[in-house]
């Protein structure tokens, strides 16, 4: 988040230079060499973004992901500004550099919103999205020895998935079996993001206590 933040910052200040360079009217000085400047710039920057995106997938990791962000949003801005760089080489017009300027402020501040947003709902904990919560639905609903389920409930913190949900299983059914239905189920939620911590609590019933529990927790409250 405190990237995040950071990111802004340089994105406000890049437009304030953008702002005051078409207003005052500045001109770029050493086009030639800026060009392949920029050039070396982008073909090192876009490398070290593949290989931060890819470990970032890997680990899910909020720091990996903000510093691809970073490296990211500076391969663009780079790419614009070679772009920039050309047009004033080839055709004078100064004011394309300022105008570039303010897109890549733009840009950087919307990307960073992304970041801060994302630090913001670690710090507050929430539950898993709607398409994680279909998928472990599907999951259960899969294994024929379940008769249903109830009370999926689910948060993370960013770094560890929690799920906890009510088993219906048959009232005969030894418990042996059930831990080894459990088991299938807890393995094939957790393949689902296979490179996070998972904690999940199933609770076996021998019938539907949807009703009772929902009573429950209403007097509770």
């Amino acid at each position: 988040m405190i990237e995040g933040t950071i990111i802004t910052i340089s994105g406000l200040y890049i437009i304030y230079v953008a702002i005051e360079k078409g207003i005052n009217g500045a001109t770029t000085s050493l086009l030639a060499p800026a060009i392949w400047v920029m050039i070396l710039s982008i073909v090192v920057t876009f490398a070290l973004v593949q290989y931060l995106l890819r470990v970032a997938k890997q680990t899910d990791n909020l720091v990996i992901k903000s510093d691809a962000l970073h490296y990211k949003t500076d391969l663009w801005s780079n790419g614009v500004i070679l772009l920039a760089l050309g047009i004033v080489q080839y055709t004078g017009w100064e004011i394309i550099d300022a105008i570039f300027g303010f897109g890549i402020g733009i840009y950087i501040i919307y990307s960073a919103y992304e970041i801060i947003k994302e630090g913001v709902l670690i710090l507050l904990d929430h539950a898993l999205d709607k398409e994680m919560l279909a998928k472990i639905g599907k999951i259960i609903d899969a294994h024929k020895e379940v008769n249903g389920f109830h009370w999926l409930k689910t948060r993370t913190d960013g770094t560890t998935n929690f799920v906890e949900f009510h088993l219906v299983l048959q009232p005969n059914l030894y418990l042996i079996e059930a831990h080894r239905i459990s088991d299938e189920i807890e393995d094939e939620i957790m393949a689902l993001e296979p490179n996070k911590p998972w904690i999940i609590t199933p609770h076996y019933d021998p019938f539907d206590d949807s009703e009772i529990n929902n009573y429950m927790a209403t007097k509770k409250l």
